[in-house]
């Protein structure tokens, strides 16, 4: 009887112990950077910048970014990412960093900008 609470004291343990652990930040590699949906959290990320803050930026591309997976099988992924965008079609150009998180292909969750600011 011991020995089965000890077994189930350790699993409990490492349940625990893998629960807490930390998501880490993974390069998108080059081949993605194009993709639809790097590309999407790109443009939702200048899209909702100018709404709430009444600008007028106009994607151009995403120049590099990193991913974050959710630990433990939960939903969601977190997208920072380096932007261009214009001022205005033709405007200057400038270097943004933003943090989207969404569910890719999901119809119920909705993505949301977690940060924006230019560098």
């Amino acid at each position: 009887m011991r020995s089965l609470q000890a077994v189930l004291v350790a699993v409990l343990v490492l349940l625990a112990v893998a629960a807490t652990t930390d998501a880490a930040w993974a390069p998108i590699p080059d081949r993605d950077l194009n993709g639809m949906v790097v590309q999407q959290a790109g443009r939702f990320a200048v899209l909702v910048h100018d709404i709430t803050h009444r600008t007028t930026l106009v994607f151009v591309k995403v120049e590099r970014g990193e991913m974050e997976r959710p630990v433990g099988g939960g939903n969601g992924t977190n997208y920072r990412l380096v932007v261009t965008a214009a001022r205005a079609p033709g405007g200057n150009k400038g270097q943004y960093e933003c943090v989207v998180w969404g569910v890719p292909g999901s119809r119920t969750s909705t993505w949301k900008l977690l940060s924006f600011k230019a560098l």
